[in-house]
C-alpha cells in the first residue's frame, strides 16, 4: 500500500520497518502475529490466521509486543492481513513500556530522534 502525502501528514511520528513477534487480545480471541512497522504512537500488526471477525476502526485490542509488553492500542484502519493501530498510553503510568517501546525502536533505526 503506498503512502500518500495526506496519509503520511495525518502521522504524528516517523514509522520504521520493525519484525517484532506479538500477541493480539480482541473479543474474537488471542491472535498470534507480528508488528511489520510501528512508531512510538502506533504500529501495523499483520496476523497469522484469517480473523473471524474483521475489527473496525475504533474497536480496542489489546497487544502483547515480546520485547516490549502489554499495550493497549485502538484500531485507526484495517489491512490485508491485519490491522493498523494506536498505542494508547499514558505517559504518567506507562514511562516504562515507553522507554522500553524508544529501545526497540532505536535497534532498526539508530539515532531515531524523540520527535
Amino acid at each position: 500500500m503506498a503512502m500518500t502525502a495526506q496519509t503520511a501528514e495525518k502521522r504524528r511520528h516517523l514509522r520504521h520497518s520493525v519484525n517484532e513477534p506479538c500477541r493480539a487480545r480482541l473479543e474474537g480471541g488471542e491472535y498470534v502475529g507480528a508488528v511489520v512497522n510501528m512508531s512510538v504512537s502506533g504500529a501495523a500488526i499483520h496476523l497469522d490466521v484469517e480473523l473471524d471477525i474483521n475489527p473496525e476502526p475504533d474497536t480496542f485490542i489489546e497487544l502483547h509486543i515480546q520485547r516490549i509488553g502489554m499495550i493497549r492500542t485502538r484500531v485507526v484502519r484495517r489491512l490485508i492481513g491485519g490491522v493498523a493501530v494506536e498505542f494508547l498510553f499514558n505517559p504518567a503510568q506507562d514511562r516504562v513500556l515507553i522507554t522500553k517501546l524508544w529501545k526497540v525502536l532505536n535497534e532498526y533505526a539508530p539515532g531515531a530522534d524523540r520527535v
